[in-house]
This record gives structure tokens, C-alpha cells and sequence, in this order.
């Protein structure tokens, strides 16, 4: 198969690479204006960059710890990415998962308002896929029992609920600029608050913080040229037919490195957020489509995003009936050049070893550990044609 559609991306040009670079390199002779530009288009008051999004997380923990030192166990959902949990336990923090709802992928409020406040240093919510979750009802929980609340929207860039931009709504927020995010600058994560207070805590901890290596920086420039040119359908089964590059791999690494926001993402922010929302326009509507066309089909069931909600999609989740027939639908969508696949491996709760880090005994959670067996992702980004969307629908309304 010579045409195989990306699983998830956001489309570079080798002109806006080449731009950022230049602006890069220009801005080690002056004050770069990026951030602050960025606080203004995200509603935010101040905005952090570092390395990643994992980075961003764990730089927000620490910085919640240096003001509440007594509390040292973070709430969030069972079924997240494997990176939430390794920068807990990177920040000393314990994990307290909560099961989550499968038809809005969001938190279980019954089970978030059960958790124990007197250690409880905050609420982590996921916004999967870009899926905004219902963030003032999961901030009064988080207040009410005394905690922050931490609004990961690093799926979720330009993602609103109720006219508020995902990852503005809590007391800290953090978005990734990785590959396959909402706004892929390759390599980059964002903190956010528009507390004075906290800013000062993230101050803080941005001082123990190094830059990130020039050489780093060289060696980004050309893997994200590679990104620009291999991303097109008609050249992705290279990448994808090279198993060491471990594509879509999910690990659990809590040993990853933290340095600042790279030059080189940091410049291509400037003109990459001019162009985020035409870009999710387009994850929408190819969701869209494909949400409508699979509502005919009992075999597969599609989330249901609150009204007052406009998604990302930065890829679109499908629920199939049982794992076998996941597992049948991802074999022949990808035979057929369809970026398809099972997200997280498993629930948080099933992760190997994770029983050391967890802040209480009875940790597995069967709403979260059920999606992991039966949940496929299909491609939204604007690379997707009609035609792969046809592919799509016609694939799984066989099945």
C-alpha cells in the first residue's frame, strides 16, 4: 500500500520551517515577543514554555507543590495518555485514578467527589481527542475539597466549551505542541495561569530549568523538514513501514528530560496559531461526517460532546462492540491505507509496575479498562479526503 493516511498531523510547509528558523536565530539577539502574543490569543495571563507537553505537566505539579507541600496525590482519569502518569510520578506525586464515562469521556463525578480531600493537591482532567470535558463542574470538586484544578488541554489547543478555550479554565493549564497534537510545532509544551501566585511558583522552578541544547535544536530542524515532506499520504507508508521508529508507541517513561521551549518551536508558534483554527474546522467537519454516517451502524458508537462544545478531533474515537472486533476493523482499515488504531494500550490502572506510585489500594477501573479493549481512532486532519472518508465508513459498515 503507497498511500497510507497519517493516523493524526498538522500540515507544514518547508517555507514556514525555513521561516521559523530564520526567526529563531534572530531572536537570540533580542526579546522574543511569542508568549506574550500567545497570552493574548489564549485568554491567559501568563504562558510558560518547556521541552513538552509531559514537561509542562510535570513543571505545573511542582510548581502546585511548592504551594500546598502537605498535599501530594493527583486526581485523573483512568484512561488517559501514559505520559499524565509519568509526570506525576516524575514530580513525587501519587496517583489516584478515576473512572471515567464512555459516552462523553469524561470524568465520573460520583466517583471524583468520593475521592479523600486531605492529601489531594488537584484534579488533572484529559479533554481526550480534543473533547472538552465538563471543566466548572470538575473545578467546584476540586475546590471544594481544597485543591487545584489542572486543565490539561494538550489534545485540545483552540478546543472551547461554553465560549471558554480548553486549558484556561483551571488554576494551571498546559497544552503539547508534539506530533499528532491539535498544533504540532514537533517538539513543546505551554503552561498557562492567570494566577499571580502561581506564575511566581512556576517562576521558580523555571530557574532549576536548563535551555534546550543548540545541537537539539539542529537535529529538530531536520526532523521536522522529514515531518513536512513524509506527512503526505503518498509518502507516510515509508515512516510507517519502518518498525524502529516506533510510530504510535505509548510508554511509560518517567525519566524523560526537561529543558526550555526550543527556538525553534517557540518561532513556529507565531505563525502556526494564525492558521489552528481553520485547521480544527477541518478536523470537525471530517468528524462530522464520519459521526453521522456511522449512526445507521450498531456495531460502533461515537462520543457525544456536550452542546455548547466545539471539538478538536485531532483524531475521531470510535467504540466498538467487543476487542475482537476492534481489532478486526483496525487490521482492514489500515490493510486498506487508513491510519487507524487502538489509542492507549490499556487504563492507567493496567500499566506494569504502576501499583508502586498509586495513592490508594483499590486503583482499577472497569469503565477505563473496557474503552482500552474496544476503542479505534480514525483521521481527521486536513490531509484526509472524501475518498478516505468513503474508505472508512464502507470498511466499517462491512463489519
Amino acid at each position: 500500500m503507497l498511500r497510507f493516511v497519517p493516523p493524526a498531523g498538522f500540515p507544514l510547509t518547508i517555507r514556514q520551517i525555513f521561516g521559523a528558523l530564520k526567526r529563531s536565530l534572530s531572536w537570540r539577539e533580542r526579546t522574543d515577543p511569542t508568549l506574550a502574543a500567545l497570552a493574548t490569543q489564549l485568554r491567559a495571563r501568563y504562558v510558560f514554555g518547556v521541552s513538552s507537553g509531559r514537561a509542562a505537566l510535570c513543571l505545573a505539579l511542582r510548581s502546585l507543590h511548592r504551594l500546598k507541600a502537605g498535599r501530594d496525590v493527583v486526581a485523573l482519569p483512568a484512561y488517559t495518555c501514559f505520559t499524565v502518569a509519568a509526570s506525576i510520578v516524575r514530580s513525587g506525586l501519587k496517583l489516584y485514578p478515576v473512572d471515567i464515562d464512555q459516552e462523553t469521556f469524561d470524568l465520573g463525578f460520583s466517583q471524583l467527589e468520593a475521592v479523600p480531600e486531605e492529601r489531594l493537591l488537584c484534579v488533572v482532567t484529559a479533554n481526550l481527542f480534543g473533547i472538552v470535558n465538563d471543566l466548572a463542574r470538575t473545578r467546584e470538586i476540586a475546590r471544594g475539597k481544597g485543591a487545584f484544578f489542572v486543565d490539561d488541554a494538550a489534545q485540545a489547543m483552540g478546543a472551547t466549551r461554553n465560549g471558554y478555550s480548553s486549558g484556561t479554565f483551571g488554576d494551571v493549564g498546559i497544552y503539547s505542541l508534539g506530533r499528532g497534537k491539535a498544533l504540532s510545532a514537533m517538539e513543546g509544551g505551554l503552561v498557562v495561569t492567570d494566577s499571580e501566585e502561581i506564575a511566581g511558583a512556576i517562576r521558580a522552578e523555571l530557574e532549576q530549568v536548563p535551555e534546550a541544547p543548540r545541537t537539539h535544536e539542529a537535529w529538530m530542524f531536520f526532523q521536522l523538514l522529514a515531518y513536512a515532506i513524509l506527512l503526505n499520504p503518498r509518502l507516510y507508508w515509508i515512516p510507517n513501514s519502518l518498525p524502529f521508529l516506533r510510530l504510535g508507541t505509548t510508554e511509560f517513561d518517567p525519566t524523560f528530560h526537561i529543558f526550555g521551549l526550543p527556538g525553534l518551536s517557540h518561532a513556529l508558534l507565531t505563525e502556526l496559531v494564525e492558521i489552528l483554527a481553520d485547521v480544527n474546522t477541518t478536523r470537525r467537519r471530517n468528524a462530522s461526517a464520519i459521526a453521522k454516517a456511522l449512526e445507521a451502524v450498531g456495531t460502533f458508537s461515537t462520543p457525544r460532546p456536550a452542546m455548547d462544545s466545539l471539538p478538536t478531533y485531532i483524531r475521531f474515537p470510535v467504540i466498538a462492540r467487543d476487542q475482537s472486533t476492534r481489532d478486526l476493523a483496525v487490521a482492514r482499515l489500515r490493510a486498506a491505507g487508513i491510519g487507524a488504531g487502538p489509542f492507549y494500550p490499556t487504563a492507567i490502572c493496567d500499566i506494569p509496575g504502576i501499583e508502586a506510585y498509586m495513592a490508594c489500594n483499590e486503583f482499577h477501573q472497569p469503565q477505563a479498562e473496557d474503552l482500552a479493549r474496544r476503542l479505534l481512532t480514525l483521521p481527521t486532519h486536513p490531509l484526509v479526503g472524501h475518498e478516505d472518508i468513503q474508505r472508512m465508513i464502507a470498511i466499517l459498515n462491512r463489519i
